[in-house]
């Protein structure tokens, strides 16, 4: 039996009552018609400790062959590790002749077409897809879903089926649930098959239960849930061109011209669609991205009818690397997470900035998956030296000493933030961790890994932020980008303090802890019972409140959907909404809540040196439209281009509020609105830093020397060279760049 429990304090994977703490392992042997498989690799990974392996594997539906595939694999990796445990890697792909006879169930933009997709790509499928077939179609989870049955239940009558421990689902670009297509190609728009309609239908009759209450909220008299209109392509504004328009000039800027202004629409205001005349665009977006989860609960309740003593997960829910209105995978994670059908998502780390000396962002927002006894499992594709020439240049990775810093840093975040994980070998046969070096670098790791999960786990965090999946399909592609994914890519793991991470929908959960200090992220839309529950929750202890940009704008139980009211009721500030486009960057003031920020520097912009997915230096363009600021208030600080407060702090009903104007938050900001909120600062340089129950992890960003600070005496190891440090509360430690080092924690 393999099922999720509670850890000293946090869940993990249990079989059989033991626990597998991180890490595990897949390596890509499946080469679409055959197996390429290294025993030694298998063995040598077995004797480093690895003991889940996830094995690529496809339906018979798909590949004639799949089961054969799947059993050389399994059956190698069984005999060079006798102990170890198997989770396939279901592909739900359907065939080409699938596709051809199921026009009806492919993507179609509004002019009829239905594009297919060259070199559809899976670890153990390639192909040209003739058209896409939708992640929300009927015909495709019945179909998919016998065959995902009729496989499965072949795989439990293996005489090695008690090995296999659970099913991870793959469909969509890359099997990781996301459309390989763009929602607007031109003047034509996506949502026009019989499958997403039928499904959008179903949504909206689950949102609205009839069709004057859509009416109403779409103010379309015509409008029926039994066939409701897809928006068309001005619709979608707020979601395609707006940040063009808003970045990029549209004719030569003089030193004595006038500053270009971006186009009206009447559908958006400024880059968040207006939910008051253009309800329809949002629910597109939703149904979008639920159709897709909605599968996912589908597929995993077929396997937990025939197995429910097995683990069901997915690749979903990424908030970083990927298009978050268009791409589908990141608006439906609550209903997968509250379905009571998944044990787990997953996602790779963000692809850019994992050189040494940076730090590989994630997608998901694990304490939220903690609340509900699940578990969040990072592929671990980290790049080495082994990898070819190109790799090396993309992410750093010359030699082993780089190799093995980074994966010590990865390796201690997902211990100290408690994440499960899988090292990934994407290369044919294995090639990125194949030296001994490496091999006894992991054995190292899963002995201290086995050794933390035999401690207390729960966290010392004071500091938690708070995302919002519904807002991403409020505002433009670029506003989430730079309010989640850079501040996650680039900020919070240089904060120099723990934090937790959750979906605003938590607050109310009688589990979540308190904190001293609050930072609600891209928070943009909110009920009036999840206004009352963040309130609740700040006024429990009196905590500091940090809101971004436009938190609250929108209130979808008021006559009036958006407006800068929802943003004074939610944050206790008079605000202001300017319709003008202007600039983020501002300078700090004297407030002792700026006071850990750097007199005349700039902010508000990307600053940071980013080596972005395709290893360049790229630039991060950023805007506010429509822009915010509280008219009353303590200033801290001051938008650059006009005389408002981009930072202001108020005490408010229970709690103190700060109201931060820009999109963009750097760590030295968030560490000073910390130490204002009374939260212990573990460094305060800027490196890298992973800080959990039992453990600190810190990488390198500059050379020289680091200083941690801690709460109370400790004795610290080194858990890597056994450098013990008695009874301290600071020490100072010389490192170079991208060095990584990792202690165990006795408190004296």
């Amino acid at each position: 039996m393999a099922d999720i429990r509670n850890c000293n304090g946090r869940p993990a994977i249990c079989i059989d009552g033991k626990f597998y703490p991180p890490m595990m392992a897949t390596i890509r042997a499946n080469n679409v018609d055959s197996v390429v498989l290294d025993r030694a690799y298998y063995r040598a990974l077995g004797e480093a400790g690895i003991r889940i392996f996830f094995v690529i594997c496809d339906t018979t539906w798909l590949k004639p062959n799949a089961l054969e595939l799947f059993r050389e694999e399994a059956e190698a990796i069984l005999e060079e590790v006798p102990d170890a445990y198997l989770i396939p890697r279901m592909g739900l792909h359907p065939n080409n002749d699938w596709i051809l006879a199921h026009p009806d169930e492919c993507c179609t933009y509004s002019d009829g077409s239905k594009p297919g997709v060259k070199r559809f790509f899976t670890e153990s499928y390639v192909t040209d897809m003739p058209r896409l077939y939708s992640l929300c179609s009927k015909v495709w989870r019945h179909d998919a879903g016998e065959a995902l049955a009729e496989t499965w239940r072949t795989l439990m009558a293996l005489p090695y089926a008690d090995r296999i421990i659970g099913c991870f689902l793959a469909a969509g670009g890359t099997s990781e649930w996301y459309y390989k297509l763009p929602v607007l190609s031109g003047d034509m728009t996506l949502g026009h098959s019989l499958a997403f309609k039928r499904w959008f239908s179903e949504f909206l009759t689950e949102k609205y239960g009839c069709d004057s209450a859509l009416q109403a909220a779409w103010k379309m008299p015509r409008a029926t849930l039994a066939d409701p209109p897809i928006p068309e392509a001005k619709k979608h504004y707020f979601a395609s061109d707006v940040d063009r328009d808003c970045t990029v000039p549209p004719y030569p800027v003089l030193s004595n011209g006038d500053v270009p202004v971006p186009p009206p629409n009447e559908y958006s205001v400024g880059s968040f669609v207006d939910v008051d005349n253009n309800q329809q665009a949002h629910d597109f977006y939703l149904a979008w991205h639920n159709g897709t989860a909605s599968s996912i609960n589908e597929f995993a309740r077929i396997i937990k009818s025939i197995t429910p003593d097995k683990l069901v997960g997915a690749f979903y829910g990424a908030h970083g690397c990927t298009s978050f209105l268009a791409g589908g995978t990141c608006g439906g994670t609550l209903r997968i997470l509250n379905s009571g059908l998944v044990d787990f998502l997953a996602a790779p780390g963000v692809y850019e900035n994992r050189q040494p000396g940076g730090m590989e962002g994630q997608r998901e927002f694990p304490d939220s998956f903690a609340l509900r006894n699940m578990v969040y499992i990072v592929e671990q594709d980290t790049r080495t030296h082994m990898e070819n020439a190109y790799f090396q240049d993309k992410y750093n990775a010359f030699d082993l000493t780089d190799s093995i810093n980074i994966m010590k840093r990865e390796f201690g975040r997902n211990l100290c933030e408690d994440t499960q994980a899988w090292w990934f070998d994407q290369l044919l046969g294995g090639q990125r961790y194949k030296h001994p070096a490496l091999y006894s670098l992991i054995a190292r790791q899963q002995q201290i890994a086995a050794e933390g999960y035999a401690l207390p786990r729960k966290k010392p965090s004071e500091i938690a932020f708070f995302f919002d999946e519904e807002s991403t399909q409020v505002v433009s592609q670029s506003t989430t980008q730079q309010c989640v994914e850079m501040l996650r890519n680039y900020e919070i793991a240089r904060i120099g303090a723990p934090v937790d991470q959750y979906y605003h929908n938590d607050m109310a959960n009688p589990a979540m802890p308190d904190y001293k200090l609050y930072l609600f992220v891209n928070v943009f839309s909110l009920t009036d019972s999840e206004r009352a529950a963040i309130k609740a929750k700040l006024r429990r202890n009196h905590a500091v409140a940090v809101f971004l940009y436009a938190s609250g704008l929108i209130n979808p139980d008021r006559e009036i959907r958006l407006s800068p009211d929802h943003i004074s009721e939610l944050t206790g500030f008079d605000m202001v909404m300017d319709m003008t486009r202007h600039s983020p960057k501002f300078r700090i003031g004297s407030h002792a809540a700026v006071s850990g920020m750097q007199p005349r520097f700039i902010y508000g912009w990307f600053d940071r040196h980013r080596m972005d997915s395709l290893g360049a230096n790229a630039e991060i363009k950023s805007y506010l439209w429509p822009t915010f600021y509280p008219r009353d208030g303590e200033r801290a600080a001051t938008f650059l281009t006009f005389d408002e407060s981009a930072v202001a702090v108020k005490e408010a009903d229970g709690f103190t509020s700060v109201f931060y104007g820009a999109k963009l938050i750097r760590s030295d900001a968030i560490r000073s609105f910390a130490a204002f909120a009374g939260c212990h600062i573990w460094c305060d340089s800027d490196d890298v830093t992973y800080i959990g129950a039992q453990y600190i992890t810190i990488h390198a960003s500059t050379n020289g020397p680091k200083t941690l600070h801690f709460p109370r005496q400790v004795t610290l190891t080194e858990v890597y060279d056994n450098t013990v440090y008695e009874r301290v509360t600071d020490i100072t430690v010389n490192m170079y760049l991208g060095e990584t080092k990792m202690f165990r924690m006795i408190s004296q």
